[in-house]
């Protein structure tokens, strides 16, 4: 695969307000962008990577389309400063980057999809440099179409990559897991497809080397779409997958985070009694066994995609249309290790905002990475928030 390299090819205009150890900051240029993850870096900076379109018929918030949707990285310091920006594309089709690691060298690991006429989409990894310079890049996966949502550095700083690949007759798809040597070379990959059609969203390792995975499923004969939790050795190969009935319909995890007992949060939505969505949280014991599930939400969609752990118990956060400010606005829930609600906090104005990734920021508080339509430049621009241990702008 050919991947052109762009140094600053777009002028992202930063708009930041900052008070005191809380700070707001867009990143955008005239075209559409949106965040999907952020990196908080040993110096106080952050590696921000998420996407921009150059197709106009491209609308982040419908996604109607996926075409002209390339992958950009940008590195800003502890003052929020942009120190550079790069793009990365491989021509007129999808590219982008949904997780990456800081690596022991001082460098990046990336993963997520790139798309060429002639490959077709496949599994993306690749490392940069701290100036965001290629080192080296992979296409993975099968004859048939991968995507991957999620990736980590193993205990052996290899990589693991997990999302998932059409069947081979198109009907559905297998929940997928692909590992790497250092050097982003594939030494395994496995689909399991037992269960039913499925996609992994989000993985983990536990401190003995297992990996543990969490996405959702439609069984073979049944109707309703729902969340898995599987568990395999190193190897990929499973000991057990385990699924939770959603309490009204569909139900999708598409995050997970784990507490210092060992249990797994899984964030995500659910359809509610009312036919909407709402945001949904369940804990699980490191055996796969259920502890409770609930869903948090109000009369419009209201739907997670992203956890983290926290003092009280876990924070999750995405966005909801039943509270705020606009249409849709960032929605940040901490729940206590009971379950029930800490606070809860929304962010935005009277455009439409969601967070896509939040995590631990130094010291105390938050980092949440997204997108806003109501400030910046102009259409959807990439909006990080630095906030307290409330989730609160002070």
């Amino acid at each position: 695969m050919k991947t052109g390299f762009l140094l600053v090819s777009i002028v992202l205009l930063t708009v930041a307000v900052a008070v005191a150890d809380t700070w707001e900051h867009t990143f955008g240029s005239d075209l559409p962008e949106q965040a999907f993850f952020s990196l908080a870096l040993e110096d106080g900076g952050f590696l921000i990577c998420g996407i921009f379109v150059i197709d106009v018929s491209y609308s982040i918030v419908s996604s109607e389309s996926a075409g002209g949707v390339d992958c950009m990285l940008f590195r800003i310091d502890d003052n929020q400063e942009i120190l550079w920006e790069a793009d990365y594309f491989s021509g007129p089709w999808p590219d982008l980057a949904v997780a990456g690691v800081e690596t022991g060298d001082g460098c990046y690991v990336l993963a997520g999809i790139t798309t060429t006429m002639e490959e077709g989409q496949q599994n993306w990894l690749f490392k940069v440099d701290d100036t965001g310079q290629i080192i080296w890049e992979r296409s993975l996966g099968t004859d048939y179409d991968d995507w991957t949502y999620d990736m980590m550095e193993t205990g052996d700083d290899g990589f693991v990559l997990a999302g998932y690949v059409d069947f081979v007759d198109g009907t559905g798809r297998a929940v997928s897991l692909l590992k790497t040597d250092t050097q982003g070379y594939e030494l395994w990959n496995r689909q399991y497809t037992a269960a039913g059609s499925g996609t992994a969203e989000a993985l983990l390792e536990t401190a003995g080397g297992d990996l543990l995975i969490t996405g959702y499923l439609q069984k073979e004969g049944e109707r309703n779409v729902v969340p898995f939790l599987l568990r395999t050795d190193s190897g990929g190969n499973e000991i057990w997958m385990k699924t939770i009935s959603g309490q009204h319909g569909n139900c999708y995890a598409l995050d997970m985070t784990m507490k210092d007992n060992g249990n797994i949060i899984l964030a995500g939505y659910a359809v509610s009694s009312a036919g909407d969505y709402d945001f949904w949280i369940a804990e699980m014991t490191s055996d796969g066994e259920l502890v409770r599930q609930s869903v948090f939400g109000g009369k419009g969609d209201d739907m997670a995609f992203t956890a983290a752990p926290c003092p009280e118990g876990c924070v999750v956060a995405g966005f909801t249309a039943s509270e705020g400010a606009g249409r849709d606005d960032i929605w940040i829930l901490c729940i206590d290790d009971s379950g029930e609600e800490v606070w809860s906090v929304t962010h935005g104005g009277p455009g439409n905002e969601c967070a896509e990734h939040i995590i631990p920021a130094a010291g105390s508080g938050f980092i949440v990475s997204g997108y806003t339509s109501s400030w910046g430049a102009g259409d959807t621009d990439i909006w990080i928030l630095k906030v307290n241990e409330e989730g609160q702008l002070d």
